[in-house]
């Protein structure tokens, strides 16, 4: 066990024990896999956390109402239509959906949660998905994580999975996740998705409060371009499967052990979502240092993330340090100057309120990294925290325009 109490493993959302998925081409998008079925085999505590944008699409209502209990055994999500601003027909579909996810799993409807993604305003082609639906539960198997990952992608260019495993009083147990997302990444909950699988035994309330800190120290913590999504969810079932004791308490060892490695998964998920940002050609980490609170330092890190001056003088290659100042300045923190300091790849730029000579050549090497590092001192605290983003390049623009 590695000294983070956790260890990677192989497996991806279905390395827990007791957890089934499958996937399948409804033809819902011009082509490949858009369907996927989640489903555990024995009862789960289950949480979630919901987009907060005002144009919500309809999969996030029936979820937020199903998950709402703290158990749920089912997850239907497809591709390529996000059911977003499609009126009472989208919310019949989403019911529908659940209905469906429900009977194929042998589940009450309560206990089926709905994600959609892809384009927003096109009404789901129903007769596709009722028909898809046999064939995924035909499908469940443990062996399916892959498929199932690349069945929940858009615009990404790869599939994003994870799995750690640790021991809990005496017992192995194993945290698996998947996402999507490359473009319109600008989460705040909690177009995004994420699906956390777990085969410890923790009781829905401590899962929740686990799945909330986890989501806002990754998925909260990056941006592709500035742009918040209408259906973004992440869903968290564990199924007791590896006889640990049951978590319940949030001050306890086992949920702290538990916490930590599932906010590991999380990020593990976000950063690769942040690499793989629509047209991007350079992932950038930008770690705030000198907070009073981490709010704060999280505050100005996704300011910075967000500010497209910074991320086209990324894509550009240009030591543009004065961008990333006026991005702390309107990040609405109320940071002194005079206190501040910023640095790209280890070379410090600013100050105290003053520039700094640097090595014009080293500086001009450190752009050329397909990894940057952006660090900001705030001098006010001893508050830290790190986000992740992208450059934003000219592909960018051409795939969102089409």
């Amino acid at each position: 066990m590695a000294e983070t109490g956790f260890r990677p493993i192989d497996g991806g959302l279905l390395a827990p024990e007791g957890f089934v998925a499958s996937a399948t081409a409804a033809g819902i998008k011009p082509e490949g896999l858009d369907m996927m079925l989640l489903h555990s085999q024995a009862p789960t505590s289950a949480a979630a956390t919901i987009t907060t944008n005002r144009f919500r699409a309809a999969p996030t209502y029936v979820t937020e109402r199903n998950v709402a209990d703290g158990a749920a055994r089912t997850v239907i999500v497809n591709s390529g239509n996000a059911n977003a601003a499609t009126g009472p027909q989208g919310m019949v579909a989403a019911e529908r959906m659940a209905e469906l996810a429900a009977e194929a799993t042998g589940v009450p409807a309560a206990e089926a949660l709905v994600c959609s993604t892809g384009r927003i305003g096109i009404h789901l082609p129903m007769d596709r998905v009722e028909a898809a639906v046999p064939r995924l539960a035909e499908a469940l198997s443990p062996e399916n994580a892959h498929e199932a990952a690349r069945a929940i992608m858009t615009t990404d260019t790869v599939p994003k999975e994870c799995a750690v495993e640790l021991e809990l009083s005496g017992k192995t147990v194993r945290i698996g996740g998947a996402a999507k997302g490359a473009g319109m990444i600008l989460p705040n909950m909690a177009t995004m998705l994420c699906f956390i699988c777990t085969d410890a035994a923790i009781e829905a309330s401590a899962l929740g409060g686990a799945l909330r800190e986890a989501v806002a120290r990754s998925f909260n913590c990056i941006s592709v371009d500035g742009d918040m999504s209408t259906n973004d969810t992440v869903i968290a079932l564990a199924n007791g499967r590896a006889g640990n004791a049951t978590i319940t308490d949030p001050d306890g060892p086992d949920y702290q052990r538990f916490a930590q490695a599932l906010t590991h998964v999380a990020e593990d998920l976000a950063k690769k979502i942040a690499r793989d940002g629509e047209g991007s050609s350079k992932f950038v980490e930008i770690r705030v240092t000198g907070g009073d609170t981490w709010h704060q330092a999280r505050d100005v890190g996704r300011a910075v993330s967000r500010y497209n001056l910074v991320k086209t003088c990324i894509f550009g290659e240009d030591f543009n340090w004065g961008r990333i100042a006026a991005a702390v300045g309107a990040s609405g923190v109320p940071v002194d100057p005079a206190r501040c300091s910023i640095a790209i790849g280890g070379i410090t730029a600013f100050s105290d309120g003053q520039p700094v000579d640097y090595d014009l050549e080293a500086a001009a090497e450190v752009m050329t990294r397909d990894e940057i590092e952006i660090h900001v001192d705030l001098g006010m605290g001893d508050a830290e925290a790190v986000c992740w983003t992208c450059d934003m390049t000219p592909e960018y623009v051409k795939l969102n325009a089409h």
